[in-house]
């Protein structure tokens, strides 16, 4: 009689009274699928007698376990690598846990594109006892090793010792495909691209919930399978965001964590050439679209403008960041930056261009008006980032509510040529 989810936690002893436990594992629909338990390392194959143990919990709507039992005691065989426990009159597909004693994973992909593995984080809160009812979970990932949730449509590794902020109230972290994928138009709008552009828009995959943003300390990886070769996005909202920045390696959650500084998001195509790879710091819908940008050098901005707010004379604004991405087929070259002067309503120039300098990504500062300043783009050539900065000069002209004034920046592009 019981209407929500069902956990269980498996875990390992050996006979005898010794041996280790293993991580819990929780899966949703633990009494309607079958599970196999894999013995490896130190016990495969060992020549001892084991049990393996399933605690099951029923959680109720508000989260916490309203009743929990021991469900049996399987018997491990010596020598027995695996076995494989099945309900009577189970038919859906094979969902396995796996433990290794390094890497805990949890491997739906028998279930196909209906599966929907979780991992479930209220067991590792942050502070003392468990989250007030119907409240956010924040949670620290254990630290010896990854974890991972597996299924035919998509892979996700989950960072260890990372900080993850915002999980709802269940705990869950969910591995699923999103229907409905996003509109043409809409993903033509998020490209800056015209809407016969979009020849197709690939499976959209939610990783976390969709009723919250999910946040991670450290980055977690995606790989979306089958989707090379596909411009990867992820939804904000109802909106289309490309992910732009392409991933200069793909590493272990601390190799990419610094090379992507703390936040962001990047992509590549997958080493065998058949997935897309993502790194993320939060957790939304993620997906890829093909598009047809013909044989074009065109760019388009992240940001349409940027404004530094109030400065007073003599101060300097905080650095404001903008990106020139390829929105054409032909991969960026080069990019320059130049300006002209600071004009006010009127169109007399308040301030010279070199009020404003520019940064490109690990340089120096170097002040606009003196020429155009050169800007690297990424090693695919899909963009090239630059940032801003303001020191209005001592002599500005001001007046008791301030000066609006504004400054028209030129970016100059050539692409690489095609082959």
């Amino acid at each position: 009689g019981h209407e929500g989810p069902v956990y269980g936690n498996v875990s390992i002893g050996a006979g005898g009274g010794g041996g280790a436990s293993a991580e819990p594992v929780s899966v949703s629909g633990l009494g309607t699928r079958t599970h196999t338990v894999r013995l490896e390392g130190d016990a495969a194959g060992a020549s001892q007698n084991g049990t393996i143990r399933l605690l099951v919990g029923l959680e109720g709507a508000a989260g916490g376990a309203l009743h929990r039992f021991d469900a049996g005691a399987i018997p491990v065989a010596p020598g027995e690598s695996a076995r494989t426990l099945s309900p009577p009159g189970a038919t859906a597909p094979v969902a396995e846990i796996e433990r290794d004693g390094f890497v805990r994973a949890l491997n739906a992909t028998g279930a196909g594109d209906g599966a929907r593995p979780a991992l479930n984080v209220t067991g590792l809160p942050i502070g003392d006892g468990a989250p007030a009812p119907g409240a956010n979970v924040t949670a620290r990932l254990p630290s010896d090793a990854p974890s991972y949730l597996i299924a035919s449509f998509a892979e996700v590794r989950f960072p260890p010792n990372a900080t993850v902020g915002g999980v709802p109230a269940d705990g869950l972290l969910e591995l699923y495909v999103s229907a409905p994928a996003p509109a043409a138009r809409d993903v033509a709008g998020g490209f800056g691209i015209g809407e016969d552009g979009v020849l197709e828009v690939r499976r959209v995959v939610e990783v976390g919930d969709n009723r919250t943003r999910i946040e991670f300390s450290l980055p977690v990886r995606i790989l979306l399978v089958g989707q090379a070769g596909g411009e990867a996005f992820y939804m904000a909202g109802g909106a289309v965001v490309p992910i732009a920045a392409g991933c200069a390696a793909d590493g272990t959650a601390a190799e990419m964590h610094a090379l992507m500084g703390g936040s962001g998001a990047c992509s590549a195509d997958s080493t065998d050439g058949r997935g897309k790879v993502i790194h993320t710091y939060h957790l939304t819908r993620f997906g890829t679209a093909e598009l047809e940008r013909g044989s074009t050098c065109d760019v388009r901005l992240s940001q349409p403008e940027i404004a530094f707010g109030r400065v007073e004379a003599g101060g300097r604004s905080a650095a404001a960041a903008q990106e020139v991405r390829a929105a054409g087929a032909l991969p960026l070259a080069s990019v320059s930056v130049s300006a002209g002067d600071w004009t006010g309503a009127g169109g007399a120039a308040v301030m010279p261009a070199n009020a404003t300098s520019v940064r490109a990504a690990g340089g120096d500062w170097a002040p606009l008006g003196g020429g155009a300043v050169g800007v690297p783009a990424d090693e695919g050539g899909r963009s090239a980032s630059v940032e801003f900065r303001l020191d209005v000069p001592q002599a500005a002209p001001h007046s008791g509510s301030g000066v609006s004034a504004s400054q028209q920046v030129t970016y100059t592009v050539s692409c690489a040529p095609q082959g």
